[in-house]
């Protein structure tokens, strides 16, 4: 099987597995994630808990399970800060996420 095509059946599995959580949960926390999933015998971690967007060593590409809202008035990190909760709650089928940080964009509500 080609890594990529690998690669898709994991992803897919993951949100799955998210997918199952959140049937059971009403909010997912690093708690309920922690123990990953199950991906042909090998347990794969959904999250890194000192990144929001990672890569499993068992995947080729990026996954991204978990986002952070920063508190009111708190200091925005990524560019796309704003805009990504909004793509999530209007529950759009992808959200543009800045893999690190650039600059700083002030306070949330400028």
């Amino acid at each position: 099987m080609v890594d990529a095509d690998l690669d898709a059946l994991m992803r897919m599995a993951a949100f799955d597995q998210v997918r199952r959580l959140s049937d059971v949960h009403t909010h997912l926390t690093a708690n309920e994630l922690r123990p990953g999933f199950v991906f042909q015998g090998n347990r794969v971690p959904l999250f890194n808990p000192r990144r929001g967007i990672f890569k499993p060593r068992q995947m080729r590409y990026l996954l991204s399970i978990k986002t952070v809202f920063p508190r009111p008035g708190a200091r925005i990190w990524y560019d796309d800060q704003r805009e990504v909760h909004r793509q999530i709650f209007e529950s759009e089928e992808a959200v543009d996420y800045a893999f690190t940080a650039t600059r700083s964009l002030g306070p949330i509500g400028d």
